[in-house]
């Protein structure tokens, strides 16, 4: 900054005294000095040009940096809803174990162990297994308690992207396990796949029942419906 300061005095100063000095000089001298002017303003564009190339490029990095930011926003949100969902399953299998320690049935064990390898096997993309294991304690009669086993239903199929068909087992539980301690999450979970299947009035609903709740998903149905309504 301080370099092209100088340079603009310079040339302001030598343009001021060009016509005093000109009639102390040659022909030749004068052309000199002419030329020495022109070089000098074609060095200051070139240097200004320069400058603006500077600008330009500094501008596109920071729009650069700041889609990134967005972009690892975006993915960091959808980590934590992947992590949230681990650790609602990580807490039904601690609950079940708990209660299964508790009877010292061996039976009940041995279900629950199947079931963790199940669990293991769908955290490496093999849904299926685990969503016929859960089928088939559901339709048997099994140890571990239904609404837990629906629930688990629920997150494998909204995991995989079948969203109707998570939606049809949270509706199930919603219809028939109101006493569950999972309920409020189970209609929570249900009115996000109405959102996301465009079923707004029916969203709408699920929120505004989930509402007057207290707990987490109170507070998270107020919440959504604030930013429904902006």
């Amino acid at each position: 900054m301080f370099g092209t300061k100088k340079f603009i005095y310079c040339s302001l100063f030598l343009g001021l005294i060009y016509p005093f000095s000109l009639f102390g000089q040659s022909a030749d001298q004068v052309k000199q000095l002419q030329k020495a002017l022109i070089k000098m303003q074609l060095e200051m564009e070139e240097y200004q040009g320069e400058l603006q190339d500077q600008f330009s490029e500094q501008r596109q990095l920071l729009e650069q940096a700041q889609s990134e930011i967005e972009r690892l926003s975006r993915e960091n949100k959808e980590l934590q809803e992947k992590v949230f969902s681990l650790e609602t399953e990580q807490a039904v299998s601690k609950q079940s174990l708990n209660e299964l320690s508790a009877s010292s049935s061996t039976a009940q064990f041995d279900e629950l162990s199947l079931l963790v390898s199940s669990l293991m096997l769908a955290e490496f993309g093999d849904s299926s297994s685990l969503e016929e294991q859960l089928l088939e304690m559901l339709n048997e009669g099994s140890n571990l308690p239904a609404d837990q086993l629906i629930l688990m239903l629920a997150e494998s199929h909204k995991r995989r992207g079948a969203l109707e068909e998570s939606l049809g087992f949270y509706g199930l539980m919603i219809s028939d396990y109101p006493e569950s301690d999972f309920l409020n999450k189970a209609i929570f979970e249900a009115s996000e796949l109405l959102g996301q299947l465009d079923q707004s009035d029916q969203q709408m609903a699920l929120l505004e029942s989930l509402s007057e709740s207290k707990g987490e998903y109170g507070e998270k149905a107020r919440e959504k419906l604030a930013s429904l309504s902006n």
